[in-house]
């Protein structure tokens, strides 16, 4: 059974998936949408139904720097309440400041060009996303 990562963005969705034995997080894909919660939701389900293992998801949750609520946290609950609906294992939020900034100064410490990065920024954000939880749950007493 795997975990899946999700980095919900207004306009591209990057999902990460943990080895089988949940130990390491890998790339997945991205998910261009619209926007729209519902439609979202059942975009990332699909994916979750295509793989077939997925026994949890992680959600970034895009609190402004000082910790309080970003506007995009408010989509991102709307987002996770749509996808509940349709996923019945848990949906945990994590907390995902600068995910996205690591991910973007890797790729351009490495000469992607502006173009390459967006292609798999955000699958890489969920990469962050998903190591961040699978370390607090590596070295959190059972």
């Amino acid at each position: 059974m795997r975990i899946l990562a999700v980095d919900y963005g207004k306009k591209r969705i990057g999902l990460a998936v943990s080895s089988t034995v949940a130990s390491m997080a890998l790339p997945l894909c991205t998910i261009e949408h619209k926007g729209v919660c519902p439609k979202a939701a059942e975009l990332v389900f699909q994916k979750v139904e295509q793989l077939g293992d997925i026994k949890e998801i992680v959600l970034g949750w895009p609190l402004f720097m000082d910790g309080k609520i970003s506007p995009l946290c408010i989509e991102v609950g709307q987002f996770k309440e749509h996808l509940e609906k349709l996923f019945l294992g848990p949906i945990q939020l994590i907390d995902e400041r600068l995910t996205s900034k690591i991910a973007e100064d890797s790729y351009r410490s490495h000469g992607f060009s502006r173009k390459k990065q967006k292609l798999f920024l955000d699958q890489a954000a969920a990469v962050n996303i998903l190591t961040t939880f699978l370390e607090r749950k590596k070295n959190s007493p059972v």
